[in-house]
């Protein structure tokens, strides 16, 4: 079985019903700890609606988190969800502003390997 996170009805992400379930709990977790809405709606009758305008202030609230965090705990926790969010704003046509230390430290080149992977696996 599987979910659909749509964008005007039309489909972005097809992934199984753990993985999203996976994910949008992750998704609640830092909408609940950056007091930021991430733009994907509640999940009903398989179908999620995605706002990508909202989406795309979430993925940069979620990325200036993380390039305050100094953990590397933290930073492998976050790095699998923070591609699948890069990747699903990347199918809305939502690009991800990468902070500038996350660059110079070679973070955001770690998450892009994922990102690359994740492309081709999240199939609309």
């Amino acid at each position: 079985m599987s979910q659909y996170y749509e964008v005007d009805g039309e489909s972005v992400w097809n992934p199984g019903t753990l993985s999203s379930t996976i994910f949008l709990a992750d998704v609640r977790f830092y909408e609940d700890l950056l007091g930021v809405p991430s733009g994907l709606g509640p999940m009903r009758n398989d179908e999620c609606p995605v706002d990508p305008p909202v989406l795309g202030s979430f993925v940069d609230a979620v990325l200036e988190w993380w390039d305050r965090t100094g953990s590397l705990v933290i930073d492998l926790l976050a790095e699998g969800f923070i591609a699948t969010l890069v990747t699903l704003a990347e199918k809305t046509g939502t690009e991800a502003r990468w902070p500038e230390r996350c660059e110079l430290f070679g973070r955001a080149d770690r998450v892009r390997l994922l990102v690359t992977d994740l492309r081709g696996a999240m199939r609309a």
